[in-house]
């Protein structure tokens, strides 16, 4: 976004589901990032906002209590979407129609929740045309250490439940509260002559 900002002029949005303050978005990595390439006479930034020489512009919003905000959003070529397993179908169904800026992409990042959260329905299970999705992993993380490697592989021994999820990319499908989780088998029985099956449930 950064690189992007530099050769043309942009309206960028960088939003996320909830933003109580500017700290909880990602004006501190971008600023991190422009001094780190040491792109500061380039920039403006201030403590809200982050400003291009040649009137590129980044705002900064959260989107679950700002939809009149957000709606008000109009002309933005890039709009990034960070953390966004957590953003609601009624944000999706709010900043979908505000991004219709003639080639303005919507950038979406996320580690994937529940195979039933929108962003992971809308997005990867069905994505929509024009559409690309890439899926990291571990895998290709260019300074993945040794200390990451050991919790790989234990979680890999010892919680392949969880291990397809926190390593693999893949939705979580089980989850902690459940307390036969990986405690049971599906077998093919005979069944004694007599017998009388009767079914409960302990809700608790």
């Amino acid at each position: 976004l950064i690189t992007l900002a530099m050769q043309k002029k942009l309206r960028i949005l960088c939003a996320r589901e909830l933003q109580r303050s500017i700290k909880d978005s990602v004006h501190k990595l971008l600023s991190d990032r422009i001094t780190a390439r040491s792109l500061d006479k380039e920039f403006v930034v201030t403590d809200t906002s982050i400003r291009c020489k040649n009137g590129s512009e980044f705002f900064f919003a959260g989107l679950r209590h700002n939809v009149t905000e957000i709606k008000s959003f109009e002309g933005i070529d890039i709009c990034w979407i960070e953390e966004a397993q957590r953003v609601s179908q009624d944000s999706w169904d709010v900043l979908l129609p505000t991004i219709r800026n003639d080639g303005s992409e919507i950038w979406i990042s996320f580690n994937p929740g529940s195979p039933n959260d929108p962003t992971w329905t809308i997005f990867v299970a069905n994505p929509r045309p024009g559409s690309v999705v890439v899926k990291v992993t571990y895998r290709d993380h260019p300074f993945f250490t040794s200390v990451l490697e050991g919790e790989r592989l234990a979680g890999l021994a010892n919680e392949p439940d969880k291990y397809a999820w926190i390593w693999e990319g893949e939705p979580r499908v089980m989850h902690d509260a459940q307390i036969f989780n990986g405690r049971w088998r599906v077998e093919r029985f005979d069944i004694p002559s007599g017998v009388h099956f009767y079914q409960g449930a302990d809700w608790g």
